[in-house]
């Protein structure tokens, strides 16, 4: 190396490595960045910039007539920005064209590589539009959390899209290699999406997988089951393919919270993924902004079996699983779904939530606390409910 050389690295190496300390792609490691980031306090504001892309000059031309396909965008927020961004729109019932409040899917890695944001691969912008208080899925990932089952975190930002305020929404988490991660020891089996009102024998889009099983195995050993006629023998075949406590919990959780468009209840929002080390299947919720409803209706909320996902309720039409469901339920309805817990934390959420909703909507600010009262009920009856029907309920 000559003389140049080594000048010339002597002065490159340390501002190459600083910037690679700092690159906000790679100052943390994904686990801590994105637990850092879920249990902040604050607010933050996210701008997404979207370019004009030829032929068109209108840089939401592209999301307008292909809503589905990625375009790229530069996301900025905390003094940081991120580029070659993919982004794309969002949503089924909650979806909206990108001149109004677009529900956005967001893929750090799609037109480049080595990059996250907060420790996330992909994250989605949920507008919110069928949960006027802004907490049901927050509220429901942390009850499925609390009781063992893997689901997405929620936080909350205000967003901005070439300079227009588009108001307030809530991110959740992808479903993405870090998410994997953070609940398996092996990320690398395969992941499938439940889609739009699909069952696990309707071959399910197989999002990622590194050299798993083949052709749907796991999948079709799981319907399988299901539709084994010995009712004592299908218990035992589900418990070789399924996380059984974990399944149990995620229904036990559903009902508790009557996620009636969840898998449990409608085989519907849900993913699916298969541990290769334990060689196990776990259900995933997902899209709960629907959930608690109105106290008043609560008679008229089941707190159990029949439920109509094909592997639930193959499951609990056998006595074995019917008993492990109530005593679960049991369990959750004394220990979770503590009315004075729920009520402290909706005060934390509604504390910051309330003056940035109001700043971005003033109207929806003033009726805030009408919307976030149906959930306070909820917690209030919904215990009481349970314990009055659970003796009669087996």
């Amino acid at each position: 190396m000559n003389s140049f050389s080594r000048r010339f690295w002597s002065l490159a190496l340390p501002l190459l490595v600083a910037a690679l300390l700092t690159s906000p792609a790679l100052a943390e490691k994904p686990a801590v960045a994105s637990t850092a980031f879920f249990k902040g306090d604050k607010i933050p504001h996210l701008e997404i910039t979207l370019a004009a892309m030829p032929p068109a000059t209108n840089p939401f031309a592209a999301l307008a007539s292909a809503p589905r396909k990625y375009v790229k965008a530069t996301l900025t927020e905390g003094g940081l920005s991120y580029s070659n961004v993919g982004v794309h729109l969002r949503g089924g019932a909650s979806f909206r064209k990108i001149d109004a409040k677009p529900g956005l899917t967001f893929n750090m890695t799609k037109f480049t590589t080595n990059q996250v944001f907060h420790g996330m691969d992909k994250f989605h912008l949920c507008n919110s539009v069928q949960d006027s208080s802004y907490l049901c899925e927050l509220l429901g990932s942390e009850l499925f959390l609390a009781a063992g089952v893997p689901a997405a975190r929620i936080h909350h930002v205000v967003v901005s899209i070439n300079g227009q305020g588009r108001g307030l929404y809530y991110l959740k988490e992808g479903y993405d290699k870090h998410f994997l991660k953070r609940h398996f020891e092996n990320a690398g089996g395969n992941f499938y999406d439940g889609g739009f009102l699909r069952d696990v024998n309707l071959r399910l889009e197989l999002v990622r997988t590194k050299e798993d099983v083949k052709g749907w195995a796991d999948l079709r050993a799981l319907t399988a089951a299901a539709r084994e006629p010995d009712l004592q023998k299908r218990f035992e075949r589900f418990e070789k393919l399924l996380d059984m406590d974990e399944f149990i919990s995620a229904a036990v959780v559903s009902a508790i919270i009557w996620d009636w468009d969840g898998y449990m209840y409608n085989a519907n929002n849900y993913r699916v993924y298969h541990d290769p080390d334990l060689d196990k299947i776990t259900f995933l919720p997902s899209g709960f902004d629907q959930i608690f409803g109105n106290s008043g209706n609560l008679l008229n909320r089941q707190i159990g079996p029949p439920m109509k996902g094909l592997v639930a309720r193959a499951v609990f039409q056998t006595p074995e699983g019917r008993a492990r469901y109530f005593k679960r339920l049991a369990e959750l309805n004394r220990t979770l779904l503590t009315p004075e817990k729920w009520s402290k934390r909706i005060d934390e959420l509604s504390a910051r939530l309330e003056p940035e909703l109001t700043k971005v909507d003033a109207r929806a600010g003033a009726d805030y606390a009408n919307q976030l009262k149906r959930i306070r009920d909820f917690f209030r009856d919904r215990q009481k409910d349970i314990e009055t029907k659970l003796p009669t309920a087996k």
